[in-house]
């Protein structure tokens, strides 16, 4: 194989974990900036259960103080109805403490509401509560997990960097210039070739003769089509034992066309021999 092309190979493989780390690199923030967006809904939940529960009670407390002052204005209203001189006075203070009563009625609905709702608040602020404290665990989780994975990732890109500079190092400078151009613009820069005589990535057919100089892997070949560079991938050698496996399978076949013809050998001497005897 040409020198150049066993390192075009190997820098391939390295170019291609390279931009994978730079990719999972680049992708880590974006995780952990999700997982803290759905912990911001979760702490959006929990003041929005607790400021619910404090609207409660105040609106309690104000249905509560609302309530004393009715029940002082009829109060007052009762010892005024005792002073008055004149039937239409005394019904006008008996409608109001009619309507006060009726006020203190509607107050305490009110406020029979607010119990009844604060069990379903308390609920729902225990729930979010639950939600925050899992989504706090896990946010932490995945920061740290962020934390190491890009330290490792950077440490494997720092030891890739030096090796890809090294087979760099090594390549001719016109096939280099070639491969960088084809890297950048379709994503790798190298094709396998298999017995197929297609290019292993644009899958256009390889002219004969070029596919028999990929095959001897003496020069730096590239597709018509897409530019690659070709290296050749010879097939697998077949498995013995399948080759075992159809030996057997044969010599079984065999063996009742032995029997047959061992069978029929008699019967042939015996029809030889009325012949003679007639």
């Amino acid at each position: 194989m040409h020198p150049d092309l066993h390192k075009l190979i190997e820098l391939q493989q390295i170019d291609t974990r390279i931009a994978a780390l730079r990719a999972e690199v680049a992708a880590l923030p974006k995780e952990v900036a999700a997982i803290e967006a759905k912990l911001a809904g979760s702490k959006a939940a929990v003041d929005a259960a607790q400021a619910a529960i404090k609207a409660d009670e105040g609106a309690r407390r104000k249905h509560e103080s609302d309530i004393k002052d009715q029940q002082e204005k009829i109060s007052k209203y009762r010892d005024q109805s005792l002073k008055v001189k004149t039937n239409q006075e005394y019904k006008a203070l008996l409608s109001e403490i009619e309507h006060a009563d009726k006020e203190i009625a509607r107050l305490e609905d009110k406020i029979l509401e607010i119990m009844v709702a604060a069990d379903t608040r308390k609920e729902t602020l225990k729930q979010a509560e639950g939600r925050l404290k899992a989504d706090t665990a896990e946010n932490d989780k995945e920061k740290e997990h962020a934390r190491k994975q890009t330290a490792e990732d950077e440490q494997e890109l720092a030891e890739l960097s030096g090796q890809r500079q090294q087979l760099r190092s090594g390549i001719g400078e016109e096939t280099l210039r070639h491969y960088d151009r084809v890297l950048k613009l379709r994503g790798s820069a190298l094709a396998p070739v298999h017995d197929n005589q297609m290019c292993g990535v644009c899958r256009v057919i390889l002219r004969p003769q070029v596919y028999q100089d990929v095959m001897k892997g003496e020069e730096i070949l590239q597709c018509d089509s897409c530019q690659r560079i070709l290296y050749f991938v010879p097939p697998p050698p077949k498995e013995e034992s399948a080759q075992n496996g159809k030996a057997a399978a044969g010599a079984a076949s065999n063996e009742p066309a032995t029997e047959l013809a061992e069978s029929a050998e008699p019967e042939a001497a015996v029809q030889a021999d009325k012949a003679v005897t007639q």
